[in-house]
């Protein structure tokens, strides 16, 4: 029988999602500044994709150990890792949305044969399974979140979390990889 907290977690997490879908679509079809505002400003933005991948890296570490750590029965260092994970991963999508608000969208550096055949395919995977997991992890937080720990077995979050928590570490990885293309020199 599912319990109250439970059934909340689901409207709550959809509505979390369209929230942050509704700010990264603001942010991403708005009118860009010409120029950004000061030489500060513009070293932090320069700054900002490499933070955002040492970020996206630590959380990768971080659910693979929480990955890890449920399987072998840790449920207090599951419970630490993926808490942290997901902090990490509002932290990234703080400053990506930063990013993208003050210096828009880098362009691919590569070879056409590069950017066609691997670049944009990695690209495409990363963002369907970014756009895709964002419910679901809100969904399975907020049921760990709300929920005793002797209560979790008895919800869906194992359930879910075993099918979205290997979407997210792939989507990771992939964006790690359109980082390293894009910063580059060829």
């Amino acid at each position: 029988m599912r319990t109250r907290r439970e059934k909340l977690a689901l409207p709550v997490s959809i509505i979390v999602t369209v929230l942050a879908y509704g700010i990264l679509g603001f942010v991403l079809f708005r009118e860009r500044p010409a120029t950004i505002y000061s030489e500060g400003v513009a070293r932090f933005v320069a700054l900002l994709p490499h933070a955002i991948a040492l970020v996206n890296a630590l959380a990768l570490v971080l659910l693979a150990a929480g990955w890890r750590f449920i399987r072998n029965g840790h449920v207090s260092l599951h419970r630490i890792s993926m808490l942290s994970a997901l902090v990490l991963i509002s932290l990234f999508l703080v400053m990506y949305v930063t990013k993208i608000y003050l210096g828009g969208v880098k362009e691919f550096p590569g070879p056409k044969t590069l950017y066609y055949f691997v670049y944009l395919p990695v690209l495409i995977i990363h963002l369907t399974l970014s756009i895709i997991c964002v419910q679901p992890v809100a969904y399975v937080a907020l049921i760990g979140l709300s929920h005793r720990i002797d209560d979790i077995p008895r919800t869906k979050h194992r359930l879910v979390g075993r099918v979205v928590v290997p979407m997210w570490i792939l989507s990771l990885t992939l964006g790690l990889i359109v980082y390293a293309m894009l910063n580059r020199e060829y």
